[in-house]
C-alpha cells in the first residue's frame, strides 16, 4: 500500500458539498457508536471527538488480568471508521464527513486471533450502545455464527430509537456473501461506489442493499495500525460515510426519529441510472445528505413507520459494474485490513451444514 503522502484519494467530500453542509449541520449533538476493533488515538482524530466507550472483549483464561481497553486497536479497522466520520484531516488522516459528531468506540475481537468471538461481543456492544445514548450504530463487519444474537440486539437497539447501518460485505467478485445483519428489518444495508458513482466490483450486493456510499480509494490505517495509507475502503468505509450522513441529517433535525432520518436518506438518494427505483448493487442509491440540508428535500413522514417496511420494488438486479479493472475481493479486503475473510469462511461452513437456505432469505419488508 502506498503512503498517503504519495497518493491522494479522490476528494469525495467536495463532491458531496461537505463544506456547504457543515454551515447547516456538522453532526453536533449526535453520538455514533462504532462497534468494531476499538479506537487508537492517532494523528488525525481529536481526542475530544471520541467518548470513553466500552470493550466487550474478555481476558484469556491464562491471563485473567489482561485488559482490553476500548481506546486501543490492534488492527486499525475501527480507528479508520472513526476517522471517516469525525477525522480532522491532519497527519494523513481523512477529514470526517460529520466532524461535530461524537464517536462511542465499542471494542470487539475483530482483527485479533480471537475474532471468532466478535459476533457475540458485537451483539453485547450493540445493546451497550443503545443503553448509553448512541443514536446511530455503525456495523462495518458481519458474522454468521452469532446471527440470532445480533438480530435480537439490533431489535433492542431499534426499540431504544437507534438507527443501525451494516456493511453488505466485500465479496462481490467472489461468492458474493452478504452480511446477514443487513437482512434484519430496519437495518440499512450499505454497498460501495467509486468516485464516478459506479458500484465497486468488490461490493457484495443483493436484495438487502438499501443505500450506497463512497468506498473506493481512501485513507485507512495500515501496517498494524501504525500509519495512514491509501487503499480501497470497501463497504466498511461506505457504511461509516452512510452513518455520518445520517448524523448530519439528525443534527439538523434533532426532533426526528430514526425512521424519519432513514426515510429522507432513502428518498433523496441518487437513484440508479437505469431509472429503476432500486437495484441490488446500490439499493435506492448513493446517500446525499446535501439534498436534505441544502435543498430541504425529503419528507420525513410518520415517525413510527419503518421506511423499508413495504414490499421491495420488483426489478431486475443491476448488471455488474462497468469497470474493467478491480482487485479481487479477497485481495482488496486483505489490503484494506477489512474483516470479511472470516465472514466468507462462515458462509462456506454454513453451506456445508445446509444452513444457507434457512439464513439467507429475502428480508421481510411488510
Amino acid at each position: 500500500m502506498p503512503a498517503a503522502a504519495d497518493t491522494a484519494p479522490p476528494d469525495y467530500l467536495t463532491a458531496m458539498k461537505a463544506q456547504e453542509m457543515w454551515k447547516v449541520a456538522d453532526g453536533s449533538g449526535i453520538t455514533v457508536a462504532v462497534v468494531d476493533s476499538g479506537f487508537k488515538e492517532v494523528p488525525g482524530v481529536r481526542s475530544e471527538s471520541v467518548l470513553p466507550g466500552e470493550s466487550m472483549m474478555e481476558p484469556p483464561i491464562e491471563h485473567p488480568d489482561q485488559p482490553y481497553p476500548p481506546h486501543d486497536d490492534f488492527d486499525g479497522h475501527g480507528t479508520t471508521m472513526t476517522a471517516a466520520i469525525v477525522g480532522d484531516g491532519t497527519g494523513g488522516a481523512p477529514k470526517g464527513l460529520a466532524p461535530g459528531a461524537k464517536i462511542m468506540p465499542v471494542r470487539t475481537s475483530l482483527g485479533t486471533p480471537m475474532a471468532f468471538a466478535a459476533g457475540a461481543e458485537g451483539a453485547r456492544g450493540i445493546r451497550y450502545a443503545a443503553d448509553h445514548g448512541a443514536k446511530i450504530i455503525n456495523l462495518s463487519w458481519g458474522d454468521y455464527y452469532a446471527f440470532e444474537e445480533l438480530k435480537s440486539a439490533v431489535k433492542y437497539a431499534q426499540s431504544k430509537g437507534a438507527l443501525v447501518f451494516a456493511a453488505m460485505g466485500n465479496s462481490g467478485e467472489g461468492n458474493n456473501a452478504n452480511n446477514l445483519t443487513a437482512m434484519i428489518p430496519g437495518v440499512i444495508g450499505v454497498g460501495a461506489i467509486d468516485e464516478t458513482a459506479e458500484p465497486l466490483k468488490l461490493s457484495s450486493h443483493g436484495q438487502d442493499t438499501d443505500l450506497a456510499a463512497y468506498g473506493s480509494k481512501a485513507r485507512i490505517r495500515c501496517k498494524e495500525n501504525t500509519a495512514w495509507c491509501v487503499s480501497d475502503g470497501g463497504t466498511s468505509y461506505a457504511t461509516a460515510l452512510a452513518s455520518a450522513s445520517a448524523a448530519l441529517v439528525w443534527s439538523a433535525h434533532p426532533d426526528w426519529t430514526a425512521n424519519q432520518v432513514a426515510r429522507v436518506l432513502i428518498e433523496t438518494a441518487g437513484s440508479p441510472d437505469d431509472g429503476s427505483k432500486r437495484n441490488d448493487w446500490i439499493g435506492y442509491g448513493a446517500a446525499r445528505p446535501r439534498k436534505v440540508l441544502l435543498e430541504k428535500a425529503g419528507n420525513p413522514g410518520a415517525p413510527d413507520v419503518d421506511p423499508l417496511d413495504a414490499p421491495a420494488p420488483t426489478n431486475t438486479p443491476a448488471p455488474a459494474p462497468s469497470q474493467t479493472t478491480a482487485a479481487p475481493a479477497e485481495a482488496a479486503a486483505a489490503e484494506a485490513g477489512l474483516p470479511w475473510q472470516w465472514l466468507a469462511l462462515g458462509a462456506v461452513v454454513a453451506a456445508g451444514l445446509g444452513l444457507v437456505g434457512t439464513l439467507i432469505v429475502k428480508r421481510r419488508r411488510s
